[in-house]
């Protein structure tokens, strides 16, 4: 094979299956080795595969490779992903080796954490040919899932592949019985596999092809407990509606094992000790009492599990509101677990409250002697932080929390890219193109390389460069996060140019292309944007689109106080007083009193007095609005242009003698 670009130098051939050849290569612009998987699949068009690879791109998880590109060499169809170093399942088993109960548990919850991510994409993604070839076990004890090449998209769609004592019923019914056309594969198709896989494991075998009742049987002969073997059984049920419904559902089924066992352990402890004493409904009542206490505190483990999952959706959507309040019932119902307070900081940075999102962590966080700092997940809430900092441009606090992040252990590459750029824009590029070059290392995307380097020339006010950067990760990407990313500094460099009508071309093409939960920044930068180049050009078309916008927000319930204000502003530009009027009603409403409302009261005022003839004003309504923002304004000790005005504009009244 031949790879024209230079890009790829294969090394060695890895090995050969129906899906197509594996080659170990060397990847130029990365710098690191990678898979080259051929794609022998014939009757998948070009555009279908490469619609798959684009969504499979996206993918980061920890227990999968990352997906890099999809290419053409020498006429035939490649899939470049991360090299993963280790030994197979299949290997490991052939070579004679046995695994504990606990490691194999260990996997499951990361195969389960894995499939789980898969599941929830959108489109979901099934992988579809779970077996132990597919499984890696890397030098450090960690699990990888492998060999996407025949994963489909739970939309309904057949396809043809069936690996034998691993596929699920419905995978053979397709393949063997051509007149079955209404059977679709689903998650639960990937549940039976990655229950076949541990059943082989365990015993050595193959799971029958046909319903066996009997060969679950097998498993207690192999040194495992009961719970265990019963979480294997669900899994490889016959029907697909006696198996575990989803991959969470499993996982949570694996972490209660070892609660399991050691209740088992406990009744029969208590029974043995029944029969020597004869005391049997004591021993009875100590046990119930403390299964009572264990259901009480599992129940209460899942009640919290459930609202997190609330929480999290809550914020994806960007209903943030309705996550706040789930965070408080989750953060009351145990407030010795961290993932709800990291949620509700993550929903504050990703509504650009950087300052409440600081002291939220500061305070709730960090200063919470309920929560264990030495939990590896703090990593996260310090890139939070450090996000923040970054964000209102503290950039050397910002390297100081991203310091605390690497001390919680944190190998993720996208820490070490968001930090490279932080030492960029701290001014020190020797740091930051060392740290990136880490990040490369670690598996950084080829998208997520042009992200890195084009804010690293925007930190080095290298504007055509960083341009040409971005546009290359919008043109490759299909990670929203890094869309959202790259349109908004597109849109900073355009307007620190002056060129406001980029500026805003760019954010209408980001309104286009980013989901809805992805567009709250883009579209305050977009309403900045039309109310600038109304005041530049004089067109109020551009203050009526803002109007628009800001409506728009509210609709999507992202609004605060400053929407509101806007909207006072612009509608009194535009002339429409009606409008101001019921905006500052509602602002009193939702805000309270402040100086800012009785200011644009007051020059509402003026604005409404102008439009009669001069015997019929009456400014003694604009004094009170003066009278009572200037005593609030003097409690804030802040500078505000706009009060200064009003100062010249009562002034001005007074000496017209529009007052007594």
């Amino acid at each position: 094979m031949n790879d024209t670009r230079g890009t790829y130098k294969i090394i060695r051939k890895l090995g050969e299956g129906g899906g197509g050849i594996v080659y170990l290569a060397y990847h130029s612009r990365l710098k690191k080795e990678v898979v080259l998987k051929q794609i022998k699949n014939s009757q998948k068009k070009d555009y279908n595969t490469r619609r798959e690879v684009d969504i499979l791109k996206g993918l980061n998880h920890t227990y999968l490779p990352q997906v890099y590109d999809f290419i053409n060499i020498d006429g035939k169809n490649y899939i470049v992903m991360s090299y993963i170093p280790g030994k197979s399942f299949q290997e490991l088993v052939k070579e004679g080796y046995r695994f504990s109960q606990n490691q194999l548990i260990r996997w499951g919850l990361q195969l389960c954490s894995a499939l789980d991510y898969l599941h929830n994409q959108n489109p979901p993604i099934v992988h579809s040919d779970i077996k132990p070839s597919n499984i890696m076990l890397t030098p450090e004890g960690n699990i990888c899932l492998i060999d996407f090449n025949i994963s489909f998209f739970m939309d309904g769609t057949k396809m043809i592949g069936y690996s034998h004592g691993y596929s699920s019923p419905e995978q053979r019914s397709i393949v063997f019985d051509k007149n079955l056309q209404d059977i679709v594969l689903d998650d639960k198709t990937d549940i039976y596999s990655l229950g076949a896989v541990f059943f082989f494991m365990i015993t050595g075998r193959k799971v029958n092809e046909f319903n066996d009742p009997e060969q679950c049987r097998s498993l207690l002969e192999n040194r495992v407990t009961e719970a265990f073997s019963s979480v294997i059984c669900k899994a490889i049920s016959f029907d697909k509606a006696d198996r575990f419904q989803s991959a969470y559902e499993m996982y949570k089924a694996l972490q209660n094992i070892s609660k399991k066992d050691k209740r088992y352990i406990q009744v029969t402890r208590a029974h043995r000790i029944s029969m020597i004493l004869c005391s049997v409904l004591l021993a009875i009542n100590i046990v119930l009492l403390g299964l009572g206490v264990h259901q009480m505190k599992q129940d209460k483990l899942d009640k919290y599990d459930e609202l997190i999952q609330q929480q999290t959706s809550y914020r994806k959507k960007g209903l943030y509101k309705k996550q706040t309040k789930i965070y408080q019932e989750a953060s009351e119902l145990m407030p010795d677990q961290l993932e709800s307070y990291y949620q509700n900081a993550l929903s504050m940075y990703e509504q650009g409250l950087y300052k409440d999102c600081i002291e939220f962590i500061s305070t709730n966080i960090e200063q919470n002697n309920d929560l264990d700092s030495t939990n590896n997940s703090f990593a996260d809430v310090y890139y939070v932080k450090a996000r923040c900092y970054f964000e209102l441009e503290q950039y050397g606090t910002s390297v100081d929390n991203y310091k605390k992040l690497f001390q919680c252990g944190s190998s993720n590459y996208l820490h070490y890219r968001d930090y490279a750029i932080t030492l960029a824009y701290n001014k020190d590029n020797s740091k930051a193109n060392e740290i990136l070059q880490q990040a490369i290392n670690k598996g950084m995307k080829e998208d997520d390389i042009y992200y890195a380097k084009g804010e690293i020339n925007n930190a080095m006010n290298k504007d055509n460069e960083a341009i040409s950067c971005f546009k290359s990760c919008l043109h490759i990407t299909s990670d929203d996060e890094l869309k959202e990313r790259s349109y908004v500094l597109l849109s900073d460099i355009y307007k620190k140019q002056g060129n406001l009508a980029d500026c805003r071309t760019i954010l209408m093409k980001a309104m286009n292309d980013l989901p809805s939960s992805r567009q709250l920044i883009s579209i305050e930068r977009l309403i900045q944007a039309n109310i600038d180049l109304g005041d530049k050009t004089g067109n109020s078309q551009y203050e009526k689109e803002a109007v628009q916008l800001l409506k728009e927000v509210i609709n999507k319930h992202w609004d605060n106080y400053a929407t509101y204000d806007n909207l006072v502003v612009l509608n009194e530009k535009l002339g429409k007083y009606n409008e101001v009027r019921s905006y500052l009603s509602l602002m009193k409403e939702n805000y309270g009193e402040d100086y800012n409302i009785y200011k644009r009261y007051a020059f509402l005022e003026i604005d409404l007095q102008k439009q009669k003839n001069e015997e019929s004003r009456d400014y003694s309504q604009f004094a009170n609005y003066y009278k009572k923002a200037k005593a609030l304004y003097e409690k804030e000790k802040t500078d505000d242009a706009e009060m200064q005005l009003l100062d010249t504009v009562y002034q001005d009244v007074m000496k017209g003698g529009w007052l007594s």
